[in-house]
């Protein structure tokens, strides 16, 4: 992985009918998660927590200055859990331990073949936002997210962090659904179906804040959907998705609707200072409640005079201001007065 300078730009000629940009694709993720989080979750390997507390044992008896337990790097504990390997089964048994509440921080490659489930008030760090601490997913089955977090989680970080999959299928790279108040900074997301999506049915994810992200080169970079409410979204990089840079769902489009009775979609969501630029079909898709762009850039999605933004008749309440639209254009098939635009910069 590296940064998206170095990665080839997607073609302006791609299909609009490609199967990469297959919307029903999402229907993986309106079911169960196969590895998902059921009542009674997995105890993971509460015996690396034991054998942590010995090595830390051991080096008080020993005169040597003993582990942070509230910040703490992969390499410190990496043999001592029994390698990088088992740095899944070690997230799910740190709660209510004395390596909860924590920042770990993520400072090598480490190679990934399952999902990892953060706990709540945990932070996971890396050592830049490009920098030598990198996760790198591959292998996960269709449907499976790289990054979810535990049930009803709140307050946690995801920051300075390169997070990217190498072969596999059809995978999120950060699911924040479950979720209240999730802030994710100074990431690189990139190789997914979708980089960074919420929420799954019977879920929520809830004030979700995005700031100086890179988050390039996945199928689609961010994907709102139902039950995802008050997200912001700022100073970002959403480049070179091969189909949409963003993707917020409404009724028009959902591939699996739901029921009669229950029929929501997310609202509120603020996307500012970010670069939509590249993007195969498109640099966003809305059509959802309350959606307001400003101060954005949107160049050559779809290729020059393709579609910058594009707004569904589902969408309502929408703001455009003071946004930069470069050899792009605005389709805006919502209803009268829904969609009110100031002060927007458009060129060719």
């Amino acid at each position: 992985m590296a940064n998206s300078s170095t990665f080839n730009p997607i073609p302006d000629d791609l299909p609009l009918d490609s199967g990469i940009c297959k919307l029903n694709k999402f229907a993986l993720f309106e079911g169960p998660d196969i590895t998902d989080i059921t009542d009674k979750p997995d105890p993971g390997c509460p015996e690396a927590i034991d054998k942590l507390e010995k090595y830390n044992q051991q080096l008080k008896n020993e005169g040597k200055k003993p582990l942070n337990t509230h910040f703490y790097f992969l390499s410190e504990i990496e043999d001592v859990i029994g390698g990088c390997q088992n740095l899944p089964c070690f997230l799910k048994a740190v709660a209510h331990t004395n390596y909860s509440n924590a920042t770990l921080i993520i400072d090598k490659d480490c190679n990934l073949s399952e999902p990892l489930v953060i706990p709540s008030r945990f932070t996971l760090a890396g050592v830049g936002i490009d920098g030598a601490g990198r996760l790198i997913f591959d292998n996960l089955p269709d449907g499976v997210s790289a990054i979810r977090l535990e049930r009803s989680a709140t307050n946690i970080t995801i920051r300075d962090l390169s997070i990217g999959r190498i072969g596999g299928g059809v995978n999120v790279g950060i699911d924040v659904s479950r979720a209240n108040k999730v802030f994710i900074r100074d990431v690189i997301v990139t190789g997914f179906f979708a980089g960074i999506y919420g929420s799954r049915p019977n879920t929520k994810a809830i004030s979700v804040y995005i700031d100086r992200c890179s988050v390039f080169q996945n199928d689609y970079n961010i994907v709102m959907h139902r039950n995802a409410f008050h997200w912001r979204i700022r100073d970002c990089i959403l480049n070179q998705a091969k189909c949409w840079g963003l993707l917020v769902f409404g009724k028009d489009n959902d591939p699996v609707p739901p029921p009669e009775d229950n029929k929501v979609w997310g609202n509120d969501y603020l996307i500012s200072g970010c670069r939509f630029e590249g993007s195969g079909i498109g640099g966003a898709l809305l059509g959802s409640h309350a959606a307001m762009l400003m101060n954005n850039r949107f160049e050559q999605n779809g290729g020059v005079g393709g579609v910058g933004v594009k707004i569904l008749p589902s969408a309502t309440g929408t703001r455009m201001v003071s946004n930069v639209i470069s050899s792009n254009k605005v389709l805006n098939k919502s209803n009268k007065l829904q969609t009110k635009r100031w002060g927007d910069i458009e060129t060719t």
